[in-house]
């Protein structure tokens, strides 16, 4: 096992994987979310009114002037993910993840993601009520407090990018579940988190040295980012559950697809061959005739992606593929309809039409 070559691994797909899952925590991270509390009322002999402000979509937010935060969420995420190889490592199996717990993972995250959007485009004050603040007694040990909310909330954020893993980072969790030792998972998972590092460090350095109409300017793009992988979260989570309602199954129904590639069948069973590479499954377009059994033949070379945790929702069926190699799954006969299979991550999926 090289450690070089995991580094090497997270220094190059695994951040860009990573920065495409987690980004939304990295944008809120690098957000101030302020809240306008009520001025008191002072006793006057005279009155006068003050014309109200007229309130911005981005008042509510604010970029940091430093660093610093990016530094805090990166730091908590090494962390956590530095404890998760542990844990997998010295339980085994045990602790893997199956697609129906990432399914409520990426939902809950997807549905934080989707109210700090809104808090951030300031469309009503209940969305206030997400911006995670530290807890009152901790804010009182700490003189202060704006401090303590500078590192409590990029550095909450860096530890639940542990509940959202990406494609890439799955595989490396798979890889420390298997090394069957505390030390190496945590040494797996540091040396990989450490190498997407530098992806997330510089994109958070450079928004943090932008000023006046860029820092806005940024804070609106942060905000639409927020809200697009928000949107991408739930997708993802709604199609780890098999649900027909997943926003990409919806806008699938409306583009044609070509023909599907038939089962072949061999001895009464109706078989299909799938190819699963690093970023996709090859075919993913499939037709088989009801009543009869389905026997898929899952074929990975050299594949290191979240393809390699192979799932069909509607039938709890859930398959950790070797790196390489065959792997046969007997599926009994299905009624009419479609059956769609997915990845661990919900990234990459395909689709047998039983007829």
């Amino acid at each position: 096992m090289n450690l070089w070559v995991i580094f090497f691994t997270g220094l190059t797909t695994g951040g860009l994987t990573c920065l495409a899952i987690q980004g939304g925590l990295l944008a809120t991270a690098m957000t101030h979310q302020t809240v306008n509390t009520p001025q008191p009322i002072r006793k006057s002999s005279r009155r006068r009114s003050k014309p109200r402000q007229a309130k911005t979509p981005l008042t509510a937010v604010q970029l940091p002037e430093n660093p610093l935060p990016v530094v805090y969420f990166l730091v908590a995420k090494l962390i956590a993910y530095t404890l998760t190889g542990f844990l997998l490592g010295a339980l085994g199996s045990a602790l893997q993840i199956t697609p129906k717990v990432q399914a409520v993972m990426q939902i809950a995250a997807g549905l934080f993601m989707l109210a700090t959007a809104l808090n951030m485009f300031n469309v009503h004050p209940i969305f206030r009520y997400v911006v995670l603040q530290p807890p009152k007694r901790l804010t009182r040990l700490v003189r202060n407090q704006a401090k303590s909310q500078e590192v409590f909330t990029p550095a909450l954020l860096g530890l639940m990018t542990v509940f959202i893993p990406c494609g890439t980072t799955q595989a490396m969790e798979i890889l420390a579940i298997s090394s069957g030792n505390a030390i190496w998972g945590a040494l797996i998972m540091f040396v990989f988190v450490l190498g997407t590092s530098p992806t997330f460090l510089v994109l958070g350095v450079l928004a943090s040295q932008l000023r006046g109409k860029f820092q806005q300017t940024f804070a609106l793009t942060a905000a639409f980012l927020i809200l697009l992988l928000s949107v991408l979260s739930l997708d993802t989570g709604l199609k780890l559950l098999g649900s027909p309602l997943a926003p990409s199954y919806l806008l699938a129904g409306l583009r044609s697809s070509g023909p599907p590639v038939p089962a072949t069948l061999v001895n009464g069973v109706q078989e299909l061959t799938i190819h699963a590479y690093d970023t996709r499954y090859s075919p993913d377009y499939f037709s088989a005739q009801h009543g009869q059994p389905i026997r898929l033949r899952l074929v990975t070379d050299n594949t290191y992606g979240c393809t390699r945790g192979f799932s069909i929702p509607t039938l709890d069926i859930w398959q950790v593929l070797p790196e390489q190699g065959e792997t046969v799954i007997d599926l009994p006969p299905q009624r009419a309809g479609n059956l769609r299979f997915t990845c661990s991550m919900g990234m990459y999926n395909g689709t047998i039409v039983i007829y």
